[in-house]
């Protein structure tokens, strides 16, 4: 009887050493395929390191007849803000005119941002749709009027786009836009509680209130109008207004910037305040990322491109416009400097 107890603890004695071993080595084996692993991503991030960068029609621009690539990740979105405008018969549908465009670009491997502020009287190529979205022609016109030239909300804003991205060098995507009539600007101001600026143009006579020098924080109706106004105010051109605009948006994301680092879902607020209130593909998360972004990234700010505006016939409604021709070369440097372009070699 005593035998059979020594013989039992032996033998569980030695099961429990094996049990250890095993441990022991599984834990070792474990750690191993770890190290491996962590390797082997080590390798693949230094082979995608090494490896040429892989030039496409989705990375490349051509300006001044040059081919430029990006291989950073790149997110952009287009802010459109249109006049009074248009025509809502479904049957003759025209989009209103867009006042005011700006590209917002997130460079997520720099960890940047900034922003191209585009006129509105800009030439380039712009399409004439049909009902079905199809293409009937296609001319240099302003920028402006490829949102008149869609045949309803959704092509007008597509048309838009697609304009901006034959300007831009033939950018091969925006992922995403979003389209507000002037008459709402209020709610954009209203979002973030007031935007705060310095009146430098005396518009006293649109609002007592709005005297230059003046520094307020503009009730909504101020800020419609601190955006809208162009004529019978200072020179009237619409540079000037894009100024202000600059001044405004400026302030305005200075404000989502206060307001994410207090509330780090505030960019989804504004997202349901706004999203009902104006046209676009964008989503929730979209506004959020953009948010985030604003918060921790640098700021690059707001930039315009050089030209010269004439007053022109382009339109060939019998009438002189404003048209804006933009520099080859200031466009071009502040497409490098937005989306890290580095110019492609022939052999490459």
């Amino acid at each position: 009887m005593r035998k059979k107890r020594t013989y039992g603890k032996i033998f569980a004695a030695a099961a429990a050493l094996v049990l250890l071993i095993g441990a022991i080595l599984f834990g070792t084996a474990l750690v191993e395929r770890i190290q491996q692993g962590e390797r082997e991503k080590e390798l693949l991030v230094r082979q995608e390191e090494l490896r040429p960068s892989q030039w496409t029609d989705e990375n490349t621009v051509t300006l001044e007849g040059k081919l430029y690539g990006y291989d950073h990740r790149i997110e952009t979105f287009l802010f459109v803000g249109t006049d009074l405008g248009g025509n809502s018969d479904p049957a003759d549908y025209r989009g209103a005119m867009a006042d005011f465009l700006l590209l917002m670009v997130l460079d997520h491997t720099d960890n940047t941002y900034g922003y191209l502020q585009i006129d509105r009287n800009t030439i380039t190529d712009v399409k004439e749709l049909d009902m079905n979205g199809q293409e009937i022609t296609s001319r240099d016109l302003q920028i402006c009027t490829a949102h008149w030239y869609g045949r309803n909300p959704e092509m007008a804003a597509e048309n838009t786009v697609d304009a901006v991205r034959g300007y831009l060098g033939g950018l091969a995507q925006i992922d995403g836009y979003y389209v507000l009539n002037v008459e709402d600007a209020g709610k954009l101001n209203s979002a973030v509680d007031g935007v705060e600026v310095t009146i430098e143009d005396d518009l006293s006579a649109l609002d007592p209130e709005m005297t230059k020098g003046k520094t307020l924080v503009l009730s909504d109706e101020q800020a419609r109008l601190f955006l809208q106004a162009r004529q019978n105010v200072g020179d009237g051109t619409n540079a000037e207004r894009m100024a202000r605009q600059r001044q405004y948006m400026a302030a305005f994301f200075r404000k989502v910037k206060e307001k994410t680092r207090e509330n780090p879902e505030f960019g989804l607020e504004v997202w349901n305040r706004l999203k009902d209130a104006g046209r676009t593909d964008m989503k929730g998360n979209d506004f959020s990322r953009i948010a985030k972004k604003i918060l921790k990234g640098e700021d690059k700010g707001i930039r315009t491109v050089k030209g010269q505006m004439v007053l022109g016939t382009v339109l060939e409604d019998g009438k002189l416009h404003e048209e804006f021709y933009a520099d080859g070369e200031s466009l071009m440097n502040t497409m490098k400097d937005l989306f890290s372009l580095r110019e492609i070699e022939k052999n490459q």
